[in-house]
Formats: structure tokens, C-alpha cells, sequence
């Protein structure tokens, strides 16, 4: 991921079941002042997503998973559960905004608020599986004396993540329809540009 403009860091925002987050926006400049100059400034000059490569937008994440365990009545149960997840969302900016025709403010601005709402929606499915997987994983029990307890309670969470990957993934296959019907994309199909990786 690029070095780009930290725009704001919003305070945690704490959650039910040992689950809070924190999401960052950031800024990946753009040239051009005209649909076309825009289109081709991006796709030679893309956000790098880790997993997908080259974006318009992208979000990124870390967690950190803590887990407290104690051996009581025969069994082995989680006694502390906090799951923390820090979330990066990077939107493209156009630097020369000023300088656009109104009707490119028009297409930009509709696609702007489009890569907002789409990753602000892959934001939402994360926390709504984390919503589930957390107040789960905090109810697993072992045998006593809690050996390899932490590694189970690891071990679920990273098959709940991979579930929710899959909801990520069939989220994006939904979306193409309106990702087609932007102004913005159908300006540059229309000028014969590429259409680009994505978002």
C-alpha cells in the first residue's frame, strides 16, 4: 500500500462480545482533470491491494486476538475473549478537482461515494461476522487444564474468517451490475479505455 494522506482516526468504537474496531481513511491522489485523463491516471497508477493487487479503492485490516482461559468444574473455559479490528480504507482523491467540467465533478463525485459505500460495506460484513465468531469463540470449552485451549480458540476464528472471506468475495460478484452503470466507467468504456481491475 502506498504512503498516503491520513485523513482521520476516528476513537475505537467498543462492541458487544469483546469485539471493537477502529477504521483509518486514507487518500491515494489522482491526476487529470478530464473523465479520460482520471481513468488512465488510475490505471497506471493503482492503490496495490495485498490479496487482490492492482484497485481504485481498497480496505485493509489487522486483528489482534487475546484469549484468557482457566480450568474450573472439569472443564477448560475462556474466561477473557478481546478481538480487535484496525481497519484501513484508502479512496482515491482528484488533485486537479477544480480544474473539471461540471459534468466530470458530477461522474467523479457519483464514483467516489460508490468505492465509499462499497468498502464501507465490506467494513459492515467483517463486523457482522465478527459479531458472530467472537461471542462463539468466547463460549468453546477443553479439558482441563486447559492445554492447547488458546490454539482452538485461534483455530475457530481462522475458519470463521475464511468463512467470511467467502461472503466478501460473493459481495464483490454482486456488485458488478452497478459498478457497470457508473457514469465514470461507462465514459471511459465508451472512450475505448481498458476497464480495469476494479475495486
Amino acid at each position: 500500500i502506498f504512503a498516503l494522506l491520513l485523513l482521520a482516526l476516528p476513537a475505537p468504537a467498543a462492541m458487544a462480545g469483546g469485539l471493537a474496531s477502529n477504521t483509518v481513511y486514507k487518500s491515494h491522489p489522482v491526476k487529470g482533470a478530464t473523465a479520460g485523463e482520471v481513468w488512465r491516471y488510475m490505471l497506471a497508477n493503482p492503490i496495490i491491494d495485498p490479496d487482490d493487487g492492482p484497485a481504485f479503492a481498497n480496505i485493509t485490516h489487522d486483528h489482534r486476538l487475546s484469549v484468557q482461559t482457566e480450568s474450573a468444574g472439569g472443564l477448560c473455559r475462556v474466561t477473557g475473549l478481546d478481538f480487535r479490528w484496525n481497519f484501513v480504507i484508502t479512496l482515491p482523491k482528484a488533485v486537479d478537482y477544480a480544474a473539471m467540467s461540471a459534468t466530470t465533478k458530477q461522474m467523479w463525485d457519483q464514483f467516489i461515494a460508490y468505492l465509499k459505500k462499497h468498502e464501507e460495506r465490506h467494513r459492515t460484513i467483517f463486523l457482522d461476522c465478527g459479531k458472530a465468531f467472537v461471542p462463539a469463540a468466547a463460549k468453546l470449552t477443553g479439558l482441563p487444564g486447559c492445554a492447547g485451549m488458546d490454539r482452538k480458540v485461534r483455530a475457530y476464528v481462522d475458519r470463521q474468517y475464511a468463512a467470511c472471506m467467502d461472503r466478501q468475495r460473493a459481495f464483490d460478484r454482486g456488485e458488478k451490475a452497478t459498478v457497470a452503470g457508473l457514469a465514470l466507467v461507462r465514459a471511459a468504456k465508451g472512450a475505448g479505455l481498458p476497464a480495469g481491475k476494479g475495486f
